[in-house]
């Protein structure tokens, strides 16, 4: 039954396809004899229905059709915008949806077309969600429903009552809320017998009730979705459905039902040409042949969501691949990869953390300039009236002129003291506001990404414990714990140097070492092995993402030297260099041991110490060399700046 659904679901799209591949040639030749106004209803026509089979067609024909209506203000023009806008929030592309939404909305404007201002602002709305601005979304959305009820569009109404349902359910998890709306919204479909936006309403609550919980309702509501939009051939509604289905037989353990889902689901989106949420599809059917026990396909279709996630850099896309490619490494044992995954994933949480402290920067900056620009108008509006009242003046008698401006010259006198007064003393407070006000912003940005750092090197602690154990078969418990208490350590100086330090985001390289060496001493208690360690270090500070791998080198290096290069009870020496050159340091760890074998390569080692090492370079993007001279010296390089 589900093969001969899959099959009739393939040929029922493949007719349709071949139909409109027939429309379009048609519409095509009609272009070469057609005048300037037949152009323009044709692009329009095949804008809408190549935006069904090939979506990078629709935006060439879109594009013509504003080429050729130059800048002109009318409804065509605002329906290309409108149309691009469309077609690039589809494809992930949000700020060029925004651009063309925008252009979309000025036209509106100055035609004084009220419908096509609500459109625009709904859909500016969607957008926002897609980006994760979920307050700024409901209050264009709002702006919209309050145009179309004024206007008394049922269809228009039907569309954003339910955009308001999903805004609500999804996003701000408030289903009560949610459920007044997508109630109002089949009423009014139900009412004008409107099949496609019933399909949209029907959707959205089989989702809420997926998230619920409520699977039998759920299934029920999304199949009766399902009919109708295949009836109206409603294709972005079939792939939201069919994904919400995958979902259920997943948690049902239905894995063939949620496979031949996602795969007509994927399908449909390759064929037309959308890119939204593509990966989450390749990583659901890897997933799906994980759990069927088929590792191969299972494989293949994580390097597909990688290569794709790469390929278009979103960054939260890739958070989520990488994030599974962590999870699927570490459950096949694959931990050296399962590592690197996580340093990925690492570095795009903190690039997402970095960019959203930009934005709260350039808000209060906002704020600022808005203050100041209002502060500039009122003086502004001030100055109007005085001038007001010098007209008036004017029209007066010189006896009354003569007695009227002495009197408004000391009236104005009277009031530019007292507002110089006024405005020093509100600058000194506006001065003293900002500044604590910065001060506060500042402490609560620097505290989260402490704690932000503090759980990246937790992870990076647990990462280490499984290499540790992976690679610790030949060596006793008090040898691996004992590495495992130097790496900690490493990491745990930091802290304490930040706890200790007035800056939160800097630790000066040699009070650290100071602090490292000092606790080698006593760990290894290196006086009675006649080993001396001693540190030259220029004034050299670090920030956490560069100090936390640099520490954990040292320890490695140190730690190897001490237990591998004094052989027969000989006195030895350990020598650390730390210099800088511009933006570069050079960091030197040398030793007077018995040094490597000449044919030594460090990127043919197979030991944990040497791999840490190269890994740990790698993240800081820094370079490793390693000489025998006879004793073993390490010189690593890199970037303090990126």
């Amino acid at each position: 039954m589900i093969k001969f659904l899959k099959q009739y679901s393939y040929l029922f799209f493949l007719c349709f396809y071949v139909s409109l591949i027939g429309q379009t040639d048609s519409l095509e030749q009609k272009l070469i004899v057609a005048s300037k106004e037949e152009k323009i209803e044709l692009y329009k026509e095949l804008v809408d229905v190549y935006s069904n089979i090939k979506v990078d067609k629709a935006i060439d024909y879109a594009k013509e059709g504003l080429a050729l209506l130059k800048g002109e203000n009318n409804k065509n023009t605002g329906f290309f915008y409108l149309r691009l806008g469309k077609f690039y929030n589809n494809k992930s592309d949000h700020q060029e949806a925004l651009f063309y939404y925008t252009k979309a909305l000025e036209v509106s404007k100055k035609i004084k077309y009220d419908l096509g201002i609500g459109k625009c602002y709904q859909n500016i709305g969607v957008v926002y969600i897609r980006m994760g601005e979920y307050k700024t979304a409901l209050d264009y959305y709002l702006k919209a429903f309050k145009i179309y009820e004024k206007n008394d569009d049922e269809n228009l109404i039907v569309g954003i009552t339910n955009n308001l349902g999903t805004l609500y359910s999804c996003r701000l998890k408030d289903d009560e809320k949610a459920t007044i709306y997508y109630e109002k919204a089949l009423d009014l479909s139900n009412k004008s017998d409107n099949q496609e936006f019933k399909s949209y309403v029907l959707a959205n609550v089989g989702e809420m009730y997926m998230r619920q919980k409520r699977f039998d309702e759920a299934k029920e509501t999304l199949t009766e979705a399902l009919q109708i939009a295949e009836k109206a051939n409603h294709l972005e509604v079939m792939i939201n459905i069919l994904g919400n289905l995958s979902q259920i037989s997943i948690d049902e353990e239905k894995y063939q039902v949620a496979l031949m889902h996602s795969q007509r689901a994927l399908q449909m989106r390759l064929d037309i040409g959308y890119s939204e949420d593509i990966t989450h599809v390749y990583l659901t059917i890897a997933n799906i042949y994980e759990k069927l026990g088929d590792d191969r396909t299972a494989g293949l279709h994580y390097d597909k969501a990688l290569s794709i996630g790469e390929k278009v850099g979103a960054l939260p896309k890739l958070l989520k691949v990488y994030s599974a490619l962590q999870e699927y490494t570490n459950r096949k044992k694959e931990y050296k990869k399962s590592y690197e995954y996580l340093l990925k994933y690492n570095d795009i949480k903190d690039s997402l953390f970095t960019k959203e402290k930009d934005k709260q920067l350039k808000e209060v900056e906002a704020r600022f300039d808005l203050e100041n620009k209002e502060k500039e108008v009122l003086l502004l509006t001030n100055e109007n009236h005085i001038k007001e009242l010098e007209n008036k003046n004017q029209r007066t008698t010189q006896i009354i002129l003569i007695i009227g401006l002495i009197a408004l010259t000391m009236v104005i006198l009277t009031l530019l003291y007292a507002y110089k007064n006024k405005q020093k003393t509100n600058k000194v407070l506006a001065k003293k506001n900002k500044q604590i006000s910065q001060t506060l912003k500042d402490r609560e940005i620097l505290l989260k990404e402490v704690h932000h750092r503090v759980k990246n090197n937790l992870q990076i602690v647990s990462s280490l414990l499984r290499l540790q154990y992976k690679f610790g078969d030949n060596k006793s418990s008090f040898e691996i714990l004992q590495e495992i208490q130097d790496k900690i350590q490493a990491m745990a100086i930091i802290h304490e140097r930040l706890y200790k330090s007035s800056d939160l985001s800097l630790i000066n390289l040699q009070t650290y070492l100071d602090n490292l060496l000092q606790y080698f001493n006593t760990s290894y208690d290196l006086s009675q092995q006649n080993i001396n360690i001693t540190a030259s270090v220029d004034d050299i500070d670090l920030d956490m993402d560069h100090l936390v791998p640099c520490g954990l080198i040292v320890n490695e290096i140190i730690a190897n030297s001490i237990k591998y290069a004094f052989q027969n009870d000989d006195s030895g020496q350990i020598n650390i260099e730390a210099s800088k050159s511009q933006n570069k340091c050079i960091l030197k760890i040398q030793d007077t041991g018995v040094g490597f074998s000449k044919d030594f390569k460090i990127e043919d080692s197979k030991s944990l110490g040497m791999q840490l090492i190269q890994g740990l370079t790698r993240q800081i993007k820094g370079t490793v060399e390693i000489i025998s001279n006879p004793g073993a010296c390490y010189t690593i390089t890199f970037n303090m700046v990126e």
